[in-house]
């Protein structure tokens, strides 16, 4: 069985502003599914253009939202793949990291990339619903 999570707020529809073919998330075989996050302003879907850090906490605040939205929370994360712009930030990454997960760190892997628009960060998660 597969659901589609819609977004709580219609900043974090992405196919809607961008025109991305994606769902927010998918809710399958107990697990939230949530597409890649990019830094948008949730309610207007803005792009939050900033620092590594700031672009972070803008992304972990929207996941937040969206898990919460599928009955989920950022303590039921199991896997976590995160895209940096440039491996020298990876330490900043885990200081907001381990701000949002502080328990029983999920899964994770951290590639560096090229991301969509000039970001310095994109994150997509696996939760537990």
């Amino acid at each position: 069985m597969r659901e589609v999570i819609t977004a709580p707020l219609p900043g974090l529809d992405l196919r809607q502003h961008y025109g991305h073919y994606q769902s927010p998330a998918i809710r399958a075989g107990g697990l939230i599914f949530c597409s890649g996050m990019i830094p948008v302003d949730p309610q207007t879907g803005e792009r939050q253009h900033g620092t590594l850090t700031s672009e972070a906490h803008v992304i972990f605040g929207n996941l937040k939202l969206l898990l919460e939205s599928a009955g989920s929370s950022l303590d039921r994360l199991v896997q976590v793949h995160a895209l940096i712009y440039d491996s020298i930030e990876y330490d900043v990454l885990n200081r907001v990291y381990r701000q949002y997960v502080a328990n029983g760190p999920p899964a994770r892997t951290v590639w560096t990339a090229q991301i969509e628009a000039g970001f310095k960060v994109q994150l997509d998660v696996v939760a537990a619903a």
